[in-house]
């Protein structure tokens, strides 16, 4: 497929801020509508209201990429016990995939988590949203198994215990390393969008 849009001159990368939670809810509404139009149902893959996106700020380091000062996505992430890095959300506007705004955000929570110690991040994403799957193996993503570092099991160990499933229907938990150097992290090229972690 060709793809002759232009890419954005600059990709800037802030915390949430109040003047863009009206644009992260008709973000998550398009890109929701991109899961239903593949075939998920509406009540499987619901769009965040207002409510729910501040709420996430009480948990979450919430970061918001805008391309050429537009909103164009934006990532939830927090620190579990025992030290890794969990992925909440990453989302970017359908008219913003494919033009490396998923690969910047997926930097940012790299470096940020990287900063505090963690050594690896972990998800949950839609098994069929083929999509996620090719952006987070490209970036490095693989299933979780018993070959994951101890801290990724032992991970998996606590949300076992918590009482709760390790994921709903048709998800899939993903890990990966974070890279111990910037240089070492995806790169923008042919950038697939889109996580419903």
């Amino acid at each position: 497929m060709h793809d002759d849009r232009t890419a954005p001159k600059r990709i800037r990368v802030t915390g949430l801020q109040e003047a863009q939670l009206p644009t992260l809810v008709a973000l998550e509404q398009a890109c929701k509508a991109m899961y239903h139009e593949s075939g998920f149902d509406a009540a499987d893959v619901p769009a965040r209201t207002l409510a729910e996106i501040i709420a996430l700020t009480r948990r979450h380091d919430v970061r918001v990429a805008e391309a050429d000062d537009e909103v164009a996505g934006y990532l939830a992430w927090r620190d579990e016990a025992p030290g890794v890095a969990y992925l909440e959300e990453l989302a970017v506007h359908p008219d913003h995939q494919r033009r490396g705004i998923a690969t910047r955000l997926l930097a940012e929570l790299l470096e940020r988590a990287r900063e505090v110690g963690m050594e690896q991040v972990v998800l949950r994403s839609r098994e069929k949203a083929s999509w996620a799957q090719a952006f987070f193996r490209k970036a490095g993503f693989a299933p979780l198994g018993d070959e994951a570092p101890e801290k990724v099991r032992a991970w998996r160990g606590e949300q076992e215990a918590s009482g709760k499933p390790l994921v709903r229907d048709g998800e899939v938990v993903l890990w990966a390393t974070i890279p111990s150097r910037a240089h070492d992290e995806p790169s923008d090229s042919d950038d697939d969008e889109r996580s419903d972690s």
